[in-house]
Order: C-alpha cells, then structure tokens, then sequence
C-alpha cells in the first residue's frame, strides 16, 4: 500500500513540477521576504536581528503563504474534476484513496516549500547583513544564537502543522467545489468569515488557523528579549492542528470517494 501510494504521489509531484502556476506560490513567498527591509531594517550594529527574522517571515508565511496555500491546496482535485482529467487518471490502477491521500500529500509538500523557503530567506538575509549573536539586554545575554534558533524552529514546526490542517482544508473545498474558481473562491472565503468571528465568538483557541501565526508571539518576544512561555500554546497548537488535519483529512477522503466524477 505504501509503495503503490509513493507511486502515485510521484506522479502527482512530477505533474505539479510541469505547472507554471506552481510556482506563483514560492515565488511570492520569496518576494515578500527580499522586500521585508524595506520596512524593517537590518544593518551590521552589533545588536542581533532576530526581530527581522521574525518579521519576514511572518509576513510570507502568514500573510502571502497560507492564502497561496489555500489557492493551491484547493485546486487540486476541483479543476481535474472541472476539465474531466481525473476520469483520465483514475482509468489506470489507482484507487481513489491513493489519487486523494497522494494530492494531499502533495499539499503538505507544498505547505513545506514554502515554509523552508520563508524561514531559509529570512534567516540567510540575517545572517549576510545583519548580527545573529544571540539576544542581550544591558550587556547581559539573555538567549544565546542556539536558544534562539531552537525557538526558531519549534515555532516553525507548530506553524507547520497548522498549515498541513490548512492544506486538508482546502483539499476538502475542492472536493465538494465544482470547479476550480469555486473551490478557491470557497476555501479563501470561508477561511475569511470563519476568521473574522473567531475572536468575537470566543473561540479562537479551538481553531487551527490561530496556530499559524500564535506561535509566533513566543519568537517575536524572544528576539526582543522578554520571557515568552511556550505553554499552554504549544499544546493547544499541536492538539487543536492535529485534530482538524484528521477530520478534514477523513471528510475529504470519504466524500471522494462518493464523488460522482461524471457531473
């Protein structure tokens, strides 16, 4: 079962590889980071410029990334539905829950170019023109450059599975979408809505799309010396992230596999 779904999946990934419009996504994610000095600064001054880390990288991941993620995720099976291609496809051997679980694989593998693409930039313009050496306050060190790295990189693993949930998401639009402008015009829109009235409601700490950018607080605070605890927010990120990839997975999976591809 494995290898007939990495088979699948490589061939879903050589198709994307061919794509043009692939490429919209880490090339926007790329341009957000490179134009990130334009408003925050960095400068050899001897004060570290983890502050721009933050801010760069935020900005292309939970700004420009996640929408490009939906776009992308949510187009995955609407528009081979809408131009008939997925009839063509599922002809061979292929189960539908290998053709479903390799797309969205396909999702998270994009979720993760972008993030590596985001986090690699901002940290590489950093490093070229700006200081790393840890965090200080009054002449003492408060984190050191591996401490500060280590946070670094928890906040990019829970950001990343909040956007592997996101990527589930838009697969699941694009499932019930019947086309392709629908299913982006579904997931964008919903994620809008659901987002706005998050707050007011009272439940922002039960929605997954809070996990991509909360996490961040702890670094951004961080970088500017002050003590930011990771918990209850790593918990909640990693449980509330995991639980709606499940559903949104499963949903999605069950549908298409009731799907009438013919319509």
């Amino acid at each position: 079962m494995i290898e007939r779904l990495w088979r699948v999946y490589l061939f879903e990934l050589a198709k994307a590889v061919r794509l043009k419009s692939t490429y919209a996504g880490p090339l926007l994610v790329l341009a957000t980071v490179l134009l990130t000095p334009l408003h925050h600064p960095i400068a050899r001054d001897g004060a570290s410029d983890y502050a721009f880390v933050a801010a760069a990288t935020q900005s292309a991941l939970n700004i420009v990334g996640v929408y490009m993620l939906l776009i992308y995720s949510s187009t995955l099976i609407a528009s081979e539905i809408s131009r008939g291609a997925i009839r063509t496809v599922l002809v061979r051997p292929i189960l539908r829950r290998d053709f479903y679980a390799a797309k969205l694989l396909l999702g998270m593998t994009y979720a993760l170019l972008l993030t590596v693409i985001a986090a690699g930039t901002s940290w590489a313009m950093a490093a070229l023109f700006g200081d790393l050496g840890g965090v200080s306050f009054g002449g003492e060190v408060i984190y050191s450059s591996g401490s500060v790295a280590g946070a670094f990189l928890g906040v990019l693993a829970l950001g990343l599975l909040a956007q592997f949930a996101a990527a589930a998401y838009g697969l699941l639009i694009s499932v019930v979408a019947g086309s392709g402008a629908a299913a982006v015009g579904g997931a964008v829109g919903i994620w809008l809505v659901l987002n706005l009235v998050k707050h007011p409601l009272g439940v922002s700490s039960l929605m997954f799309s809070t996990y991509i950018e909360a996490p961040w607080s702890v670094f951004a605070e961080r970088a500017v010396a002050l003590d930011a605890a990771w918990t209850p927010l790593a918990y909640y990120a990693v449980g509330v992230s995991l639980i709606s990839f499940i559903v949104f997975a499963a949903a999605g999976m069950a549908l298409f596999s009731r799907r009438n591809l013919n319509a």
